[in-house]
């Protein structure tokens, strides 16, 4: 009997270790771009998606907030905060204008039919246990669920995707023509 209680200490010691290792090689920082396209143009989509300042209604589960800035309907920037009203990280929100052929480039006049509703989540973790879980799952949880709350407020049953490269393209593009 003794034998298989220190065997089975001896697991529970083995998984800790585990995960205290693969944790402490895991990144502390994570960033997370995220986009769900929504068929009304930007000027409907900006003020639900503004309403992050304090849990909406329709979104209970986003985490404490506070606006650090913002540029009117196009986007907003907030500081993630923990329930110790500690900074943990920032979510960059931006509602970009879409024609039939694609995103708008800023400055260009074409009528928006749809919006792109953005959202980058860049967060800082130090507990390396949590870094390990956060590492196992790819999945971007509470990002994918607040802009699928946002599109569900339009009527919408949409997915959000990864959209970091049409992002980074649209950048590149707005630099060079910057030049």
């Amino acid at each position: 009997m003794m034998n298989w209680i220190l065997l089975l200490m001896g697991l529970v010691v083995a998984v800790v270790v585990a995960l205290m290792l693969g944790g402490l090689m895991a990144p502390k920082q994570r960033r997370v771009v995220r986009g769900i396209r929504l068929p009304i143009r930007p000027d409907e989509a900006w003020p639900v998606v503004r309403q992050v300042d304090g849990p909406p209604r329709w979104c209970a589960s986003l985490p404490n907030m506070h606006v650090v800035q913002e540029q009117e309907a196009v986007q907003l920037v907030l500081d993630v905060l923990d329930d110790d009203n500690v900074v943990t990280g920032q979510w960059q929100l931006a509602v970009l204008p879409l024609s039939e052929s694609g995103l708008i480039p800023q400055g260009e006049e074409q009528t928006a039919v749809a919006s792109l509703v953005v959202l980058a989540e860049q967060s800082v973790l130090g507990n390396p246990v949590m870094r390990m879980v956060r590492s196992v799952d790819r999945g971007a949880g509470r990002v994918d669920s607040f802009l699928e709350a946002v599109a569900q407020q339009f009527g919408v049953n949409e997915r959000a995707t990864d959209v970091s490269e049409t992002i980074g393209r649209l950048v590149s593009a707005s630099r060079s023509s910057a030049d």
